[in-house]
């Protein structure tokens, strides 16, 4: 057979309540703190996708151009002789560097795309559902339990005006009654 609770302070059990109380929700903020974190860096990948396919547009416009200079400069000119195409070269190669970055940045940002509802699916949804399932159902069901104990703990000593804990008695010795006074008052 169990013993009571031997409860010392309704009080003390109301702040623990409250405390749960306040665990319970912010846990519940931060759920959904970390969802609305997920999907702002899942959007952001995908306006990096957009973003780097923009630039490659430019780039290959950028490509279009430098390769028209270059080939307007390989005519000779009125001498005879070939003019110095190495500046219009050096801006054709980096066009072409620059839209092969571009096209290399949209590969990834597509990647990723793909991989990261993967990622947080086995990092963080899982285990994420389970405390949102917790908090939702044994959280909310204990402190629910622990709410009506205290209503019942409160009529409890309602009804008894005298009522006071008595002192536990699972430091005592075997016998289970305190040790005899020593100050005379009880002779």
């Amino acid at each position: 057979m169990t013993s009571g609770a031997d409860v010392r302070s309704i009080d003390a059990l109301r702040e623990w309540l409250a405390a749960a109380h306040t665990y319970r929700d912010n846990c519940d903020e931060s759920l959904a703190g970390i969802r609305m974190e997920i999907r702002r860096g899942i959007d952001w990948v995908g306006q990096q996708a957009d973003h780097w396919q923009t630039e490659g547009r430019r780039a290959e416009e950028d490509v279009v151009q430098a390769k028209a200079d270059l080939s307007a400069r390989k005519f000779p000119n009125w001498s005879g002789g070939m003019p110095d195409t190495t500046v219009q070269e050096r801006n054709l190669r980096r066009a072409e560097a620059r839209r092969d970055h571009a096209h290399d940045q949209v590969i990834r940002c597509k990647k990723w795309l793909v991989q990261l509802p993967r990622l947080i699916d086995e990092s963080f949804t899982g285990a994420g559902h389970r405390l949102a399932m917790f908090i939702e159902g044994e959280l909310a069901r204990g402190l629910a339990a622990l709410s009506r104990q205290l209503d019942a703990l409160d009529r409890y000593a309602g009804t008894r005006p005298d009522f006071a804990p008595a002192p536990s008695t699972s430091g005592l010795p075997s016998g289970g009654s305190p040790p005899a006074s020593t100050d005379g008052a009880g002779s």
